[in-house]
């Protein structure tokens, strides 16, 4: 990837500018300015530079159970415990009806590991009898490596003509680290898929040399349409906020026009099958 110095951006706004140098409170808002639009820019399609095409092995967790018999005679609602299933971590929350019978378990922790289904199993609450079975679902962690999904496949799209597209939903998590993860409906298999994602956006700071060339342009010019709007020159900042766009457009027509690499638009109508267990 050809990249350029900060210190070079720098230069080149401030000599848009006009003027010999920039205070220091104005060389850290050019900064700002730089990963704002940086990272506008970044998120505006799937640069090759910033979209990775990797097999993750999916986390397989325990996202429901169903209660099969409820037992009898229960005074308040018995622990569940979960054993087996190569996983660690799922707990639930058991809830009875007023005939004594447990009637319900919510997840309050889906675990995570799990290679097979565990053994559900209860006690205490003054009942006995009642049984339960869990359901599991693969689960896709982006940890601070994946921003965003495109595309999820069984097998490799670059090696193959037509790869089977695995359906994903994402999902939120809390955590200041965590960007997000998604879901793979009526799949709990361990098996490797491809995802195609784009990574997320890396802040730069004023001493980096590494900042994509292909934006470079364009976040020098949005810097400098901050730097005019911050000053009152609200008109003459839009008209090179527009000129910001131009450059950025005529970058995403290489990309999109001139190269081909806009990815197919995939369409789920009627009937469709959904991916399946594997």
């Amino acid at each position: 990837m050809r990249v350029v110095a900060v210190s070079l951006m720098s230069t080149n706004l401030t000599n848009m500018i006009g003027v010999d140098s920039l205070l220091a409170v104005e060389s850290t808002a050019a900064v700002r300015s730089f990963n704002r639009f940086g990272r506008l820019a970044w998120e505006r399609t799937a640069w090759p530079l910033a979209s990775r095409l990797t097999q993750v092995i999916p986390d397989v967790r325990v996202r429901s159970v169903d209660v099969g018999s409820g037992g009898a005679s229960y005074t308040s609602a018995p622990t569940v415990a979960f054993s087996g299933g190569g996983g660690s971590s799922a707990a639930g929350t058991a809830t009875i009806n007023s005939d004594g019978e447990v009637n319900g378990v919510a997840m309050t922790n889906n675990g995570t590991g799990f290679t097979g289904v565990p053994t559900v199993s209860f006690s205490g609450g003054g009942g006995s009898g009642a049984t339960a079975t869990a359901n599991l679902l693969a689960y896709l962690d982006f940890g601070t490596t994946i921003g965003e999904i495109f595309r999820v496949t069984e097998q490799d799209p670059y090696g193959l003509g037509n790869a089977s597209d695995i359906a994903f939903r994402n999902v939120y998590v809390t955590g200041a680290s965590e960007y997000g993860e998604a879901i793979l409906p009526q799949r709990s298999s361990t098996s490797p898929v491809w995802v195609y994602y784009r990574s997320p956006y890396p802040n730069y700071a004023s001493n980096a040399t590494d900042f994509p060339y292909l934006f470079a342009e364009y976040v020098v010019l949005g810097a400098y349409g901050d730097w005019l709007s911050s000053d009152g020159q609200q008109s003459k900042a839009q008209a090179i906020y527009q000129q910001a766009e131009s450059v950025l457009q005529v970058e995403l027509d290489k990309l999109e026009r001139q190269e081909g690499q806009s990815q197919p638009l995939l369409i789920e109508t009627y009937g469709t099958t959904i991916a399946t267990t594997a």
